[in-house]
């Protein structure tokens, strides 16, 4: 046997051997190596849409936040009330904020349950009715004054010299000015006091809505109503300043004002109301929501605001309907005792009209 050709037989078949091996393994490398590309280019990708994000962390905001309030005054007073809130908002969101004036609560309700405002400004009893009929809403702030308790009441009232009503008995059968149906302090509550002492707020007075708390007192100062009922600042103080009111007698509790210049009485107090919160849309990107509570909770007060130079003085800086000096943390749970009271009074107007 030639050895030498034996020698070259094998090593031939080994180098066949080896490159057949060498192939396959070949093909598992370039396998890998194409995963291995792919995975770089999913995770360049991925890395790519991250630093986009990160970059951009307003790409999915609306275009304009949308923001409106229940009216508790006339157009004018409201908006001018409102303005420094939208002002700040626009300013620090970087995106146009648009504030809609509503003429009537349900407006405003239906308006976040049907998802057309983003954020809006309650009273406590027209939050319960928006959250009880399908709007999902995140509370964002509850409106404080300086050294006092997040709260509020009704006032019951009637002409100075209306010597004819002294108290929320003497309502029976009177013509009565609520506010609006959705009004917590101006009709809700004024309907379970009417209630307790046996008077039926739907059929026992001549009962009509004024529109806002302004107008219903005013419409009892004129005489249009023999009676009404409004929030405790707006008669005390809002009207006042404003020199709609000369003044007003308290028989309730000592806190009359210009007394021989009243042109109204308070008769009644209903119990304390937690004040209405705003809220936003939870459906909103939850950036923003932290943005939008961020603001009001840190720089929508009067302290910033004068600070700032938006207000002159604290005297002159009024924010939202009930003249807030600035606003705190709030959830939806503080506004339970509405809906107790709404089971008590088994009122109608609880649901969504």
């Amino acid at each position: 046997m030639n050895t030498r050709k034996s020698l070259g037989r094998g090593l031939l078949a080994l180098l066949a051997l080896a490159m057949t091996a060498a192939a396959c393994g070949g093909d598992d490398a370039a396998s890998g190596t194409k995963d291995a590309a792919t995975q770089t280019t999913a995770s360049r990708a991925g890395s790519s849409s991250a630093t986009s994000a990160a970059a951009d962390p307003k790409a999915d905001w609306p275009d304009t936040l949308r923001v409106a309030a229940v009216p508790s005054a006339e157009e004018k007073a409201q908006l001018e009330r409102y303005q420094p809130i939208v002002d700040v908002l626009e300013e620090e969101l970087g995106i146009p904020v648009e504030f809609n004036f509503a003429t009537s609560y349900s407006a405003v309700i239906e308006s976040m349950i049907a998802n057309k405002t983003d954020v809006a400004g309650f009273g406590a009893f027209s939050y319960v009715i928006a959250t009880g009929n399908g709007a999902a809403l995140e509370p964002i702030a509850i409106s404080t004054q300086e050294g006092e308790e997040p709260v509020y009441r009704s006032y019951g009232i009637t002409q100075a010299n209306n010597t004819a009503i002294d108290s929320i008995e003497d309502f029976a059968g009177k013509t009565v000015c609520f506010v609006d149906p959705g009004s917590t302090s101006g009709y809700l509550f004024p309907s379970a006091g009417l209630l307790e002492v046996g008077i039926n707020p739907e059929t026992g007075v001549k009962g009509t809505f004024a529109g806002g708390h302004d107008s219903s007192a005013l419409s009892v100062a004129n005489g249009t109503c023999e009676a009404g009922f409004a929030f405790d600042t707006m008669l005390t103080s809002t009207l006042i300043d404003q020199g709609d009111l000369k003044g007003i007698v308290d028989t309730v509790e000592d806190e009359t004002v210009n007394k021989d210049q009243a042109e109204l009485k308070i008769v009644w107090k209903g119990p304390e109301i937690p004040n209405g919160p705003f809220a936003m849309q939870n459906s909103l990107p939850a950036s923003l929501q932290s943005e939008i509570k961020r603001i009001f909770l840190e720089d929508i007060n009067v302290k910033a605001f004068v600070a700032s130079g938006r207000c002159a003085s604290a005297d002159d800086c009024k924010l939202g309907d009930d003249d807030a000096a600035g606003y705190a943390a709030v959830d939806d749970a503080t506004y339970d005792g509405v809906r107790k009271v709404c089971e008590q009074t088994k009122s109608a107007r609880c649901a969504l009209s």
